[in-house]
């Protein structure tokens, strides 16, 4: 049954993908969360869009980020951002690195801060119940797929240190947890903490 369902997973995840232009090799080397029963569909994919990035970077820049131009349901505010072309600059030229395999310390540190901040529907990185733990932290609202959430994290919009990005692509990086929780104000939160 297991196998049945790590099937079913791998073909869910190649299906949205391979009409794209992404390989089942390149998919199956990027999927490093598929059996991690603790996260969701939703969850692995986005380690699995990160992996895809960190792995593939000009793959990436052709296959999802080139006609992106926005989450559906926030028009087209991407088309003509610098941050867009930015990422577009730096996946040109980026030399591919590790992929990032799950850390449940890091899952469940996330998991309870996307729940703090879901239930009061706060943003940013001030933690009030949930410990702080030394980890690189990605938080994305609003977003409701997986794809839209690592692009939010990759094109960082509006955040001139372009911090998301960077914690996400860092080849020092080895590890992540990722929770996808509700949130009162934008409807989904996710929280990636990253580690060494």
């Amino acid at each position: 049954m297991k196998y049945v369902k790590t099937i079913g997973l791998f073909l869910f995840f190649s299906c949205s993908a391979i009409a794209k232009g992404w390989t089942p090799l390149q998919l199956e080397k990027a999927n490093t969360a598929k059996d991690i029963e603790l996260l969701t569909d939703m969850e692995k994919e986005v380690i699995m869009y990160i992996n895809l990035c960190r792995l593939y970077p000009q793959d990436f820049l052709e296959y999802e980020v080139l006609n992106y131009h926005g989450a559906q349901g926030y028009g087209n505010y991407l088309i003509r951002s610098p941050y867009r072309f930015s990422l577009m600059r730096t996946l040109r030229t980026m030399e591919p690195t590790t992929t990032l395999l799950f850390d449940e310390g890091a899952y469940y540190s996330a998991e309870c801060f996307a729940k703090e901040h879901g239930k009061i529907g706060r943003v940013g990185h001030k933690r009030i119940r949930c410990e702080a733990l030394n980890y690189g932290e990605c938080c994305s609202y609003g977003m409701s797929t997986a794809k839209d959430i690592v692009l939010q994290l990759l094109i960082d919009h509006d955040v001139p240190s372009l911090g998301h990005r960077r914690i996400c692509l860092s080849s020092g990086y080895k590890a992540v947890g990722v929770s996808i929780q509700y949130h009162s104000r934008y409807s989904k939160c996710a929280v990636l903490d990253f580690d060494w």
